[in-house]
């Protein structure tokens, strides 16, 4: 029997996701509206079924689908990367920063959420944001 048919339907749910692009238990937690925890342990339960491998940078780890759907893939050139990955770096800068302002929680969240995008789209295309 296929190890896929016998997921729950959360863990159908998780890989229509990660079949969209790799993702981080906190990303994914926002997805889902559950907690990192949850996200975590979900990951790792289709990670030891074999349906997912992670990628860790630094303290990050990220998961993707071992058998990643078959799409028309269009391929990032060295300059969209070159500009990604700098504006990585410059969030990362400003971060102290904009912990001094005073932000609500939600806005500290998106900003939080958009360097995570930016680390994740460079750790799609295999670049390393250390």
């Amino acid at each position: 029997m296929e190890v896929k048919s016998m997921l729950t339907p959360r863990e159908q749910q998780i890989l229509e996701i990660l079949g969209k692009g790799t993702r981080s238990p906190t990303l994914l937690a926002s997805e889902l509206g559950i907690t990192q925890s949850g996200a975590t342990q979900a990951l790792q339960k289709l990670e030891k079924k074999g349906i997912l491998t992670r990628t860790k940078v630094g303290r990050n780890v990220f998961y993707r689908p071992i058998e990643e759907p078959k799409q028309a893939k269009k391929t990032a050139t060295d300059e969209d990367l070159d500009l990604i990955m700098g504006s990585y770096h410059s969030l990362s800068k400003v971060w102290t920063h904009v912990l001094r302002l005073d932000l609500t929680h939600e806005e500290l969240s998106k900003v939080r959420e958009a360097r995570n995008l930016l680390e994740e789209i460079l750790v799609k295309h295999g670049k390393s944001v250390e």
